[in-house]
């Protein structure tokens, strides 16, 4: 039981503790708390909509803070971190408690709660309920309750993406308590889901197979001896010529294997050209006539030269070219873009460009 014992006493420590803080930091808005246990000590970390007044001037509010969470609630080594609200009108506990100061400074209960639940869902929060129980109108206790947008009331989802705060306010009649839940924009939602349009796979279609031309043989009635190699074809017509010519003379005929009996010299192999590419002529390239090298000298610090049929001029000198009835052109290549200019367009321009004639 010491383990149970000691879940329950940290339980009933933060309880102490949430109510201390919202006493002691209620001008500076106090919006809940977190505690983490860690090796180096208990960290504590403060939420408030007015960091700058928990710290205090210098830290003196926090120094105070710090020891009297180590004097009363004996934590281990206690250190404390002040955060502010991003949006207060999304944490649970800080609207809470100014429903219950707007209670308190004497507001109808139903004007406070319904401008709050306003303030709310107009922060963009998915869901928020109220409720109010206490002396609210006469001498006997009743509860008011304010819904609006969706909320989850049990499950793990509630624990998770429920936003909860509590506060109280002291009336002449009695007291009544604010309870506030919130179901921030952010949370997922665990009965909500989407549909994902699948686009079903394009079929794959396999290459057809490219049938080979068939290499029909000659019909020539060719006959294969049983001892020759495979692959020779022998005309039948030769075959019995030269055993003829051999059985009339009684010798072996010269070409004529002993073993096969088939001639092997003399008779040319069939060759076949169905299915072939008749070759293509080797392409004739013209030969290009040797050019004349150019001829320098330096006369009195000018340098000149010859080349062609021209005669001995200074090299600065810009040559024009011959008519030759073809315009000189001239390419070039910018940025992927091939220009040229040539003829009257003496200016640069894309090659694709379709001219006008003048």
């Amino acid at each position: 039981m010491a383990v149970e014992r000691r879940f329950v006493q940290q339980g009933l420590n933060k309880a102490r503790m949430s109510e201390y803080f919202s006493k002691q930091l209620e001008r500076a808005g106090y919006a809940g708390m977190q505690i983490n246990r860690t090796p180096m000590g208990t960290q504590i970390t403060i939420f408030a909509e007015k960091p700058g007044m928990v710290i205090g001037k210098g830290g003196k509010s926090v120094r105070k803070l710090t020891t009297d969470l180590n004097t009363f609630y004996d934590l281990d080594n206690p250190q404390i971190d002040v955060q502010g609200v991003g949006v207060p009108e999304l944490n649970a506990q800080l609207m809470a408690s100014r429903i219950a100061s707007a209670l308190e400074r004497g507001w109808y209960f139903r004007k406070a709660a319904h401008s709050t639940l306003r303030r709310i869902m107009g922060a963009g929060a998915i869901g928020c309920r109220i409720v109010l129980s206490g002396k609210l109108t006469g001498p006997r206790s009743r509860i008011e309750k304010i819904v609006e947008g969706y909320i989850v009331h049990a499950g793990k989802p509630a624990e998770e993406i429920v936003h909860t705060g509590f506060a109280t306010a002291v009336m002449k009649l009695g007291t009544i308590g604010c309870n506030i839940k919130i179901v921030l924009p952010d949370a997922v939602l665990p009965d909500v889901f989407n549909l994902v349009k699948v686009e079903p796979p394009e079929p794959v279609v396999a290459p057809e197979p490219v049938a080979e031309p068939a290499i029909e043989p000659p019909e020539t009635g060719v006959e294969v001896p049983s001892g020759a190699p495979s692959g020779i074809e022998t005309p039948v017509e030769e075959v019995s010529r030269v055993s003829g010519g051999a059985a009339a003379t009684g010798a072996p005929a010269a070409g004529i294997s002993a073993g096969a009996g088939v001639a092997t010299e003399g008779i040319p192999a069939p060759v076949e050209t169905k299915g072939l590419r008749p070759e293509e002529p080797a392409e004739i390239k013209p030969t290009q006539a040797p050019q004349k090298k150019a001829e320098t000298r330096n006369v009195g610090g000018i340098w000149e030269h010859r080349h062609d049929d021209l005669d001995w001029h200074v090299m600065a000198i810009v040559h024009k070219p011959q008519e030759t009835g073809e315009p000189v052109e001239e390419v070039r290549v910018v940025g992927g873009v091939t220009e040229h200019k040539h003829g009257r367009f003496t200016y640069w321009h894309p090659k694709s460009r379709v001219h006008k004639e003048a």
